[in-house]
């Protein structure tokens, strides 16, 4: 191999070679700036918060399909990233994150200790010479197989170096790209039953959208007319309102969706990792089923349910042999049955209140069109997101379903916006979740990014005053909480601001924000205690589910 001297510019060498490797935005904090140089083809995303640096990352990932790239241009800045990674990390999202260790003898915190068991791979680099190399094996790592956070710590000497000293790359640590090839006994089994189920259902998981199976998961789908089910990472796989899909699954799932996990014969599921929140108590899961999953990750499977025939591989070749050996199904009476069963959550009809979540959302929908991205935080609009939007296509629902990161819903929403500058971007939030990361309300003003956040203010922490209300006698505690103005708060940074209190309101706000391509922030008072529904009881089955208010006071 050619060696050649690199002596250039504190972060040209760097920017350089993210550029090798296809990166084209990195986030960071304002210190990323003495570390990188400004460079035309990279776009440099400033925030606030190290918390929010991970997340705008992660949206940017989601989005787009690309790995995202942080800086943590100070060691103690791990402290506040932690939770992004390991958010990042549950959800299978491709990340670099480059931390700059500033150490010296006298202090003592352990970077590896703490973020190894929440990442995919952790990198220590000693040597100017081994960056090009650990930096192509870092991007691999984080973007094959079970795709995930990778680590790659800095030390100041290091940097240094690389502004000061020619470099003479070695190519110490390669890798090659692994091709994920299905057992042939496994897929002839998996074809058999198929063939011969007479119940069958497919539930849908994050690793669908992950791998980019949505196309020939479609295909499939249509060829053999097996009904299917969405996991909450699964939503937007294949477009929600397709007459074959049931609706989610799990703790706040459909009816019908619900049901027919608990009837079908067999369960074909792909890239799904079975949290108890998908399968409720998991002796009740699916009783009566045969299972087949399909997972790049082994160690998912047969982890929580048991399965009878595990497939390790990438979902899509699997998918390309069902298609092609299975032009239909033995499931007509079936589908006539699941068709007659409730898709829909409740609709909130018997709330008093005059502006109803399912109403903000649709009316959403109706005005910001069919090209957005959507993020959610943590919490009940969440949930009310992902049952009443309806999710058309893959990466456009955002939102950390492994880890329940309230707080991540704005910058990711701010990464979103810079990886798809085209489309609007929508972010549902709560009056808890988005008091978690709101500063960085700022870069949406100063960049004037598209981004539209929708607050469903009811004065709670709305989620954990539900589980209170239904579980624990309504013995309320610490649930009650204050906010800022947040019209005063968005118009001080230059931000429209707009609020209702009733469906006319709504809408008429609504229209008037989404006329035009400049943020907004939208507050909508909504009732203070209504429910989602359904919801799974803890320690229950997903047939145990409460399906609205009516039933929870019969049980009463």
């Amino acid at each position: 191999m050619q060696r050649q001297n690199h002596a250039v510019q504190k972060g040209s060498y760097i920017t350089q070679l993210l550029k090798n490797i296809g990166v084209d935005t990195i986030f960071g904090s304002v210190f990323q700036s003495l570390l990188l140089k400004h460079d035309k083809d990279i776009v440099h995303q400033q925030l606030t918060h190290e918390q929010s640096i991970i997340h705008a990352a992660d949206g940017y990932a989601r989005a787009t399909g690309k790995t995202g790239v942080a800086f943590i241009t100070t060691d103690f800045g791990i402290t506040n990233a932690i939770t992004g990674i390991a958010t990042a990390q549950l959800d299978s999202v491709p990340l670099l994150v480059f931390i700059q260790n500033t150490n010296t003898q006298d202090e003592c915190l352990d970077i590896e200790t703490m973020t190894k068991p929440i990442s995919k791979h952790y990198f220590q680099i000693e040597h100017p010479e081994d960056f090009p190399s650990f930096i192509r094996a870092a991007e691999q790592i984080a973007s094959t197989g079970r795709k995930g956070t990778v680590i790659i710590v800095l030390s100041n000497q290091l940097i240094e170096q690389l502004d000061t000293q020619p470099i003479h790359p070695r190519e110490l640590y390669t890798t090659e790209k692994a091709f994920s090839i299905p057992p042939l006994p496994q897929l002839n089994k998996a074809v058999q039953l198929i063939k011969s189920a007479e119940r069958p259902l497919l539930l849908i998981g994050g690793g669908v959208i992950s791998s980019g199976s949505n196309h020939i998961l479609e295909r499939f789908i249509n060829q053999t007319n097996i009904p299917f089910t969405s996991t909450l990472m699964g939503l937007g796989a294949i477009d929600v309102n397709h007459p074959l899909h049931l609706g989610m699954v799990g703790m706040h799932g459909t009816y019908a969706a619900n049901r027919a996990v608990h009837r079908c014969d067999l369960l074909i599921c792909l890239g799904v990792r079975f949290s108890d929140r998908i399968t409720g108590k998991a002796k009740g899961f699916s009783p009566h089923s045969l299972k087949i999953q399909v997972d790049i990750d082994p160690a998912e499977v047969n982890k929580n349910i048991h399965v009878d025939i595990p497939i390790i591989s990438d979902i899509k070749p699997v998918l390309t042999a069902f298609t092609n050996q299975l032009n239909s199904s033995n499931c007509n009476d079936w589908l006539n049955e699941v068709s007659n069963w409730n898709k829909n959550s409740p609709q909130f009809s018997a709330s008093t209140s005059k502006l109803k979540p399912d109403d903000i959302i649709r009316i959403i929908d109706q005005y910001a069109g069919k090209n957005t991205i959507v993020a959610t935080d943590v919490g009940q609009h969440q949930m009310w997101t992902a049952l009443h939007y309806p999710f058309r296509r893959p990466r456009q629902l955002l939102t950390s379903g492994g880890f329940g990161t309230m707080g991540y819903g704005l910058p990711a929403a701010i990464g979103a916006a810079l990886g798809k500058k085209e489309q609007t971007v929508i972010c549902f939030t709560g009056d808890g979740s988005i008091q978690m990361n709101i500063q960085e309300l700022y870069h949406v003003a100063h960049h004037n990014l598209n981004i539209k956040v929708i607050i469903l203010r009811n004065g709670y922490l709305g989620m954990v005053r539900q589980w209170q209300q239904l579980f624990y006698k309504n013995k309320y505690s610490q649930v009650k909480i204050s906010s800022p103005d947040f019209l005063t708060f968005a118009e001080s940074f230059g931000v429209k601001g707009y609020r209702a209190s009733n469906k006319t309101e709504a809408e008429a706000i609504i229209r008037q924000a989404f006329a035009s391509k400049q943020p907004a922030v939208l507050d909508f008072l909504i009732e203070e205690e209504v429910n989602v529904y359904p919801i799974v009881p803890p320690g229950g089955n997903n047939t145990d589910a409460i399906q609205g208010p009516e039933q929870n006071q019969r049980k009463k």
